[in-house]
């Protein structure tokens, strides 16, 4: 049976929500009990000595045993544990260009079945919403996509903010597909390159990827607050799949 990457790809989402404390973080193994509304994470070393860490141990090889099991991001109303003072620290959602482009991002999202706030956090940490950016690697527009990068994608003017998201967005996918939804693995290889994650086996030691993963989760789950907040009805195309 072919399997649906969609899926795959909403599992990695949901199941992602306290990795700033703990793929990202040096943080010393417990004996946590996985139960109720939890977020739970595997390891196991190899023959290397290395510690390798997933939320989705069902796509990888190796002996893996539960880790940590932190609770959820539901809110305490929904029957989540409360949550931490820092997993409340504002982020700024609410300047106009933050919407210009909403109907590209939903379309892209529509199209390659991604979580609407996924993009618009990608895009806000990437280029604060900018479609002129230019990094000083040479990365271009909203996604920052690297000439070479874009060309592969079939992006012919990094620089329109429909050809940009659509090619990042088609990139975050691919990324989805080859990493079995595993949102930590897919925004690591989006910022340091799929080889560097393979080459360590996981999330690079680079203190700006493991800054960039962290700032784009972040963002994500401020903008699925916003997108709850704003309207319980209104539901993105891609931000359920799994229901």
């Amino acid at each position: 049976m072919r399997r649906d990457p969609a899926a795959g790809y909403a599992a990695g989402v949901r199941a992602t929500a306290a990795v700033l404390a703990t793929v990202l973080a040096s943080v010393t193994p417990g004996d946590a009990v996985a139960r109720g509304n939890r977020n739970n994470y595997w390891r196991y070393v190899d023959g290397d000595g290395t510690i390798h860490v997933t939320n989705l141990p069902g796509k990888r090889q190796g002996g893996w045993q539960l880790w940590k099991s932190l609770p959820g991001n539901a809110t305490p109303e929904r029957g989540g544990a409360p949550r931490r003072p820092a997993d409340d620290e504002p982020v700024a959602l609410g300047a106009e260009r933050f919407h210009r482009y909403d109907s590209l991002i939903r379309t892209a999202s529509s199209r390659y079945q991604l979580p609407e706030s996924l993009l618009r956090a990608v895009i806000h940490t990437e280029s604060n919403y900018n479609p002129s950016a230019v990094s000083r690697a040479g990365a271009m527009g909203l996604m920052q996509l690297m000439p070479k990068t874009a060309r592969t994608l079939g992006v012919r003017e990094a620089f329109d903010p429909a050809q940009n998201i659509h090619g990042g967005a088609r990139y975050l996918r691919l990324l989805a597909n080859r990493y079995g939804g595993d949102m930590v693995l897919v925004l690591a290889a989006y910022n340091a390159g799929a080889g560097n994650v393979e080459k360590y086996g996981g999330v690079p030691p680079f203190e700006e990827t493991r800054a960039y993963v962290r700032s784009v989760l972040r963002r994500f789950y401020a903008y699925e607050r916003q997108a709850g907040e704003a309207s319980a009805l209104r539901r993105a195309p891609a931000r359920h799949l799994a229901e």
